[in-house]
């Protein structure tokens, strides 16, 4: 809870007088003054509370917490507003006082047609149908009609969102459990498996959640493809969604910034400068606008899109020293929020940070946080972070000149590869590549990675490598270490 979330339920509790709240209370302040938990020390700071009534109490400030939080949350989102009339309208109806429920429910009608809320709409149409079947309402014929149509189109585009919303989340589970398209077959596939599913509907008559779950689809779909200009396009086509409506935007922000985080993503995949540091002004724009505003998740949806964003501008410009410069920011962030990020988007902060570390020519900073993805107890959390981190961490201790370490590393990584089973060129050349380079005399290091280099030039011709390079950009450290260079130039611009 905030400082105002706590001053406001202080305040709630004390309009709810009566022995029970000030016990609750009690257990609120031992709480907030706690640094780590201890429920024998809370017992034992509770005056006149035996130990059996513990849980109860717990479960009691809970319930009075959430209720502060909703009274709180009612001016900020109108779903909560809309379900508190459709709550008021249930208890006058239960009264008899049918006439004043409709009232409250067509004014709850009207703010959730406003707002796009297609289910709430139609649970609000179905509690007005029913009174119009089972009362005299002076309504008429035509009243009647109209929520009949409301309820049949209502019903269409809670279906075109419930079909549309689907497929895209079996279009992420697909990348989560295959990641991007390695093979002809498995882009054929995928290509079929869209045009199958995808609702035939016409784009010009949807509402706003079905254009963005469509265009969430698209970019996914794309995405997985590896056709990062047409991924682009939907994300813009996402993004401009909330633009043509202002106040999208606040009925839910993190979508909006979701869809600017994959324009992000797909600008940095082309390499296109321009876009990725205009989009990211953009972005940083309306996060300073807004903050205020922002609940905990868009904070912290925030700070992961736009610090991703400000180390990809690193990358690709080769300002890693200037990078650098800001991870003391992004860790502190991190440090903050550690406890609700996802452990994979910390392992992408991570590898980041690490990559950063390397291009400017830190490789022993570099391995820390490497090692804190290496060494984690997730293994089966994004598989391909995991794979490239190795091959980083390889790279790493050549730079250290470890190379009495490097046999029993590339030994490691290989055992890696072999118990995952998701190994492609790029990956299966440079543990070669790390495999001779420990067996062969310091003269003859240049050569083999003159050789590895061309090697690396012709794996890039393989449209289905494409990531693989995105990952690892090992190329552009080849090129740097032929070159005697400890820092990398950024990534290379590579052959079509």
């Amino acid at each position: 809870m905030t400082k105002a979330d706590k001053r406001n339920f202080k305040l709630y509790a004390k309009r709810v007088q009566g022995d029970e709240s000030l016990k609750f209370i009690q257990l609120f302040d031992i709480l907030d003054k706690m640094k780590n938990l201890d429920d024998g020390k809370i017992v034992e700071k509770l005056d006149g509370i035996p130990k059996g009534q513990y849980s109860n109490l717990k479960r009691h400030l809970y319930s009075q917490i959430l209720i502060s939080l909703r009274l709180i949350s009612i001016s900020r989102m109108k779903s909560i507003e809309i379900r508190e009339h459709l709550d008021s309208a249930q208890v006058l109806y239960s009264k008899g006082l049918f006439l004043q429920s409709l009232r409250i429910l067509q004014r709850a009608k009207n703010m959730s047609e406003k707002e796009e809320l297609d289910l709430l709409t139609l649970e609000i149409i179905e509690f007005q149908k029913i009174i119009e079947s089972r009362h005299i309402t002076n309504s008429g014929p035509l009243k009647n009609d109209a929520l009949t149509k409301a309820a049949f189109d209502t019903i269409k585009k809670v279906n075109n969102s419930i079909a549309l919303s689907n497929l895209r989340v079996n279009l992420h589970s697909y990348y989560i459990r295959n990641s991007h398209i390695k093979s002809e077959k498995e882009k054929n596939e995928v290509i079929s498996y869209l045009k199958e599913r995808l609702p035939q509907i016409s784009e010009e008559i949807l509402g706003f959640p079905e254009r963005v779950y469509l265009y969430q689809c698209y970019v996914w779909h794309y995405y997985i493809l590896l056709d990062f200009k047409r991924c682009y396009d939907y994300a813009v086509k996402w993004v401009n969604v909330f633009e043509d409506q202002n106040e999208l935007k606040f009925l839910d922000t993190d979508l909006y910034m979701r869809g600017y985080h994959y324009m992000l993503t797909a600008s940095f995949n082309l390499k296109d400068i321009g876009n990725l540091q205009r989009h990211l002004e953009e972005l940083q724009h309306f996060r300073k606008s807004n903050y205020s505003k922002f609940n905990e998740n868009s904070k912290i949806f925030s700070f992961m899109y736009v610090h991703w964003a400000r180390f990809n501008v690193h990358f690709l410009t080769g300002s890693f020293d200037e990078g650098v410069s800001i991870i003391p920011r992004t860790l502190r962030r991190i440090n903050l929020y550690k406890d609700r990020i996802a452990p994979h988007r910390l392992m992408l902060f991570y590898y980041k940070i690490a990559w950063m570390y390397l291009g400017a020519g830190k490789p022993d900073k570099a391995v820390t946080y490497i090692s804190k993805i290496i060494n984690n107890d997730l293994e089966d959390f994004r598989e391909d972070i995991q794979s490239y981190s190795r091959l980083l961490f390889l790279m790493l201790h050549y730079d250290m000149d470890n190379m009495e370490l490097l046999p029993y590393l590339v030994r490691t990584v290989d055992s890696f590869f072999r118990k995952t089973k998701i190994q492609n060129k790029l990956q299966s050349r440079t543990l070669q590549f790390f495999k001779k380079v420990t067996s062969v005399p310091i003269v003859q290091r240049s050569k083999l990675m003159a050789d590895f280099k061309s090697d690396l030039i012709e794996i890039y011709q393989d449209p289905f490598e494409l990531r693989a390079f995105l990952y690892l950009d090992i190329l552009s450290w080849a090129t740097a270490r032929l070159d005697k260079k400890r820092k990398m130039q950024g990534m290379l611009s590579l052959p079509n």
